[in-house]
């Protein structure tokens, strides 16, 4: 779980992320693969903690950060750690390119 450093009045820069996490945090990926766009060599993929490489677009990436802050904060932390892994990620891209899951 991370804490907003403006909302609790801490420095810039210090946040909190769950210790759990065995690679960086998928808002800090999602968040350099937007900020990438436009550069000669864009970043176009993020590692989850189940150790997947998964592509990405950036806009895919700035949709996904975006729906963040419409999970209401009891789910939030629930959100971001099905974010982590391959299998919860890959499902909030198939829904942003259209795929729906067959069950």
């Amino acid at each position: 779980m991370w804490h907003d450093a403006y909302a609790h009045k801490f420095p810039v820069g210090e946040m909190d992320w769950d210790p759990e996490y065995k690679e960086t945090p998928m808002v800090e990926q999602l968040g350099k693969v937007v900020d990438s766009v436009g550069n000669p060599r864009p970043i176009e993929h993020v590692y989850t903690d189940d150790g997947y490489q998964v592509g990405i677009t950036g806009a895919e990436a700035q949709t996904i950060l975006r729906s963040i802050q419409y999970v209401t904060t009891q789910n939030r932390l629930t959100y971001l750690k099905h974010l982590q892994s391959s299998n919860g990620l890959c499902r909030a891209i198939n829904n942003i390119r259209g795929y729906r899951d067959e069950v």
